[in-house]
C-alpha cells in the first residue's frame, strides 16, 4: 500500500453552515460544490475541482475549547493582497515566522473559532506589515 502525501479534505462541523460557507467563499475562494446525498446535512466547499472542506450541520453550536486537531493549514500566493482581504472584512490575525525556513504562517480562526495557517515563502514578506491585527 501506498499514501500519498496529500490530504484530501478536512471535515467541519458547525451550527451555522451558512456564516462558514460565506466566511471560506469570502476569504479563502471557496466555492460550493457536488456532495453526494449524505444522511446528515451538509455541504462541500471547493478550490478549483477539489472538494477541501466539508461541513456538516450540528443541532446545536459546537463547543472548540480544546480541540483534538488544533488547526489546518494551506498553501498560498499573493501575501500582501491576502492581509489587505482579511482587513477588509475585519477578520484578525498573526503572523509567525517558523525559523531556519522563512515560512510565514498567517493564522487566522473562522467564525466558529476553527484556526488554520495560511503559508507563504518568506520572499513574499519583503515591504508587508506583519503585525497581528485584531479585527
Amino acid at each position: 500500500m501506498q499514501i500519498e502525501p496529500a490530504l484530501n479534505h478536512i471535515n467541519i462541523f458547525t451550527h451555522n453552515m451558512d456564516r462558514l460557507i460565506r466566511f471560506y467563499g469570502d476569504i479563502l475562494g471557496f466555492k460550493i460544490g457536488y456532495r453526494p446525498p449524505f444522511s446528515v446535512q451538509g455541504s462541500w466547499l471547493y478550490l478549483q475541482e477539489n472538494p477541501l472542506i466539508h461541513l456538516v450541520k450540528t443541532d446545536k453550536p459546537v463547543l472548540n475549547i480544546e480541540p483534538a486537531v488544533n488547526h489546518f493549514s494551506i498553501i498560498g500566493k499573493g501575501m500582501a493582497e491576502f492581509l489587505e482581504l482579511l482587513r477588509l472584512h475585519n477578520v484578525a490575525y498573526n503572523i509567525r515566522i517558523v525559523p531556519e525556513i522563512e515560512i510565514h504562517q498567517v493564522v487566522v480562526s473562522d467564525p466558529d473559532g476553527n484556526m488554520f495557517e495560511v503559508l507563504f515563502e518568506g520572499k513574499e514578506a519583503k515591504g508587508v506589515n506583519i503585525e497581528t491585527y485584531n479585527g
